[in-house]
């Protein structure tokens, strides 16, 4: 069901516990102040936001992006826009010799620079070109997983913290890789969050989990902590939770990475090109 919040603008909900799509919003225009305090609201209460339709271009992008707070850059700086080094670019494309992006991204769930001491608030993905079948976008509420827990799970977890990796998540996910240099793994060491986050603008609690990037959980034995991740992430990708996006050629989506995990889905790219282009939004640290 759509619901009016202004004379053009709105909003319809994509699954029962995440996601809204955003109707009546032409993202080369100044989004309204009133407006956007709506866009803010039904982010932090639905966690990702889906505009279809859009025909922006990188500076657009990076203006509407700035909105939400500072905008970051990545660590593969090579995969950056020259002109607008807000934008990391996934892609399979090949231009000159050389990959345009970063390709076969985020194939495990996570939640976007995890691995920093304070990660992102969340992201502004901009489809550019997309495959007519696959690459499909999973996402899951964290907020649900974390509410769909038995009370005697939530007593044991609510207060343990976990090691996050990039170097650990980098060496399973790009093994076929040249390894990372020794100033990139310092621009990333291991930092520790909390298993359980609570929302800085909603006081909501989510469960705060990831595939490959979560090294351990601190103070369990190995075994332990190994089977409880497992444990957990399986939990917090169940169906009921999750939304899968199916992309065309001017969609932007933003989601919260405070309170989801999302995960990229293969298609056949020898076949088709995918251009996609990515801000990322600064945060603060967990609690």
């Amino acid at each position: 069901m759509l619901q009016a919040t202004s004379s053009t603008l709105q909003l319809e909900n994509l699954s029962p516990f995440i996601g809204t799509a955003v109707h009546g919003i032409d993202l080369r225009e100044p989004v309204s102040d009133a407006d956007f305090a709506v866009l803010r609201d039904a982010l932090n209460q639905r966690s990702l936001l889906l505009f279809r339709g859009q025909q922006i271009d990188e500076g657009q992008h990076v203006a509407f992006s700035r909105r939400f707070g500072t905008l970051l850059g990545h660590v593969l700086t090579q995969f950056l826009k020259q002109q607008h080094p807000e934008i990391y670019v996934l892609s399979n494309v090949t231009e000159g010799g050389k990959p345009i992006g970063n390709h076969k991204e985020g194939w495990n769930w996570h939640s976007d620079l995890s691995y920093k001491a304070e990660p992102s608030l969340g992201a502004l993905l901009y489809a550019v070109e997309v495959p007519p079948e696959g690459g499909d976008t999973l996402f899951a509420s964290m907020h649900a997983a974390w509410d769909a827990l038995d009370p005697a799970m939530q007593q044991r977890i609510r207060h343990l913290k976990a090691t996050h990796s990039y170097a650990n998540y980098y060496g399973k996910a790009f093994a076929d890789r040249q390894p990372l240099s020794d100033k990139q793994r310092a621009d990333v060491p291991d930092v520790q969050h909390p298993l359980v986050r609570t929302h800085p603008e909603t006081g909501r609690l989510s469960l705060y989990v990831g595939q490959d990037v979560v090294k351990q959980i601190d103070g369990l034995p190995a075994e332990e902590s190994t089977a409880l991740l497992a444990e957990l992430n399986a939990h917090a990708i169940d169906p009921r939770f999750s939304y899968r996006h199916r992309w065309q050629a001017g969609d932007l989506l933003i989601w919260d990475n405070r309170s989801t995990m999302h995960c990229a889905t293969p298609y056949d790219d020898h076949k088709y090109r995918r251009v996609m282009h990515r801000t990322t939004v600064a945060g603060d640290r967990p609690f």
